[in-house]
C-alpha cells in the first residue's frame, strides 16, 4: 500500500484517539480525509468494520484497521521515518507502555469518569449531568493517574528526543479534562502539566486540539461543516446516522 494514497479516517476530534493518530500522520506528513463521525452515531457498516463500535476507524485501501495504538504502528511500519519510537529497547517499552497507560486507565477516569459524564451522557444521551461521579473521579482516581504520570515525565523536552507515540497518547487526554471544565494543581504535578503544554503546543497536535475545542460547543450534526470550514479534507460519504446507540463496551 502506497503511504501517498489518502487514508480515511473515521472518528471527529474531541476524541483523544482520533487526535493521537492524526498526530502521528501529522509528523509523518501523511494525507488524511476525515469522516468527524460521533461513533454512537456510527451505521451498521461502521459497526460491520469496528466490531467495538469505537473511534478512530483507518481505511487505507484494502486495510481497515480499528483502535488507535495499531493504526499509530501501522503508520510507523507504513513509513519508519521519523520514528514515533525512540531508539533504545528501554525508552521503547516506556513509551509503549504510557501509550497501554493512556488507553486504558486514563480513558477509564479522563474520558468515561469525567468527560463522558459531563459532555458526552448529557449531550448525546440526554442524561442528568453526574456531578457527584465527576466529583468522585476527581479525588479519589485522577491524582492516582497524575502521580503516575508525574513519575514518568521528563524534566524538558519530550519521552526522547523528538516527540513520539508515549508523549502523545497521554498529552491527548488532557484536552477531554479541560472540555469537561475540570483542571488540575500545577503545583502538585508541575512536571506532567509543563509536559502536557508542550506536547500540545506542537505543530502536529495544536490543530486537532483546535478543532476538538470548536466541535465539543457543537452539535453532532455540525460537524461535518465545522471540519471542512478549518481546511480538513472530508469524504462525499458518512458513516454517520441520526440515532445514537450505545456499543456493548460502552461505559455511559
Amino acid at each position: 500500500m502506497s503511504e501517498t494514497q489518502p487514508m480515511l479516517l473515521v472518528g471527529n476530534h474531541i476524541s483523544p484517539f482520533v487526535r493521537k493518530v492524526l498526530a502521528v500522520a501529522a509528523l509523518k506528513s501523511l494525507p488524511v480525509v476525515v469522516d468527524p463521525i460521533v461513533p454512537f452515531f456510527g451505521d451498521d457498516r461502521f459497526t460491520a468494520l469496528s466490531p467495538l463500535r469505537r473511534v478512530p476507524l483507518l481505511i487505507h485501501g484494502d486495510v481497515t484497521l480499528p483502535d488507535s495504538t495499531v493504526i499509530a504502528e501501522y503508520l510507523e511500519d507504513l513509513v519508519p521515518t521519523p520514528s514515533i519510537l525512540p531508539g533504545t529497547p528501554a525508552d521503547r517499552a516506556r513509551a509503549r507502555f504510557l501509550d497501554e497507560f493512556a488507553d486504558t486507565r486514563m480513558a477509564q477516569v479522563f474520558l468515561w469518569g469525567v468527560f463522558g459524564k459531563a459532555v458526552v451522557a448529557p449531550g448525546i444521551f440526554k442524561a442528568p449531568r453526574d456531578l457527584n461521579a465527576i466529583a468522585a473521579h476527581m479525588r479519589d482516581d485522577v491524582p492516582a493517574v497524575m502521580d503516575v504520570l508525574e513519575r514518568h515525565a521528563p524534566a524538558d523536552g519530550y519521552l526522547a528526543r523528538e516527540l513520539g507515540l508515549g508523549d502523545i497518547s497521554v498529552a491527548t487526554h488532557f484536552a477531554n479534562l479541560r472540555w469537561a471544565r475540570q483542571s488540575l494543581d500545577a503545583s502538585r504535578w508541575p512536571r506532567t502539566l509543563a509536559w502536557i503544554e508542550r506536547v500540545e503546543t506542537h505543530a502536529c497536535l495544536a490543530q486537532s486540539t483546535a478543532l476538538g475545542a470548536t466541535l465539543v460547543r457543537l452539535p453532532p450534526s455540525q460537524y461535518r461543516e465545522a471540519t471542512k470550514a478549518a481546511g480538513i479534507a472530508v469524504p462525499d460519504a458518512t458513516f454517520a446516522t441520526e440515532t445514537p446507540r450505545r456499543s456493548a463496551t460502552s461505559q455511559i
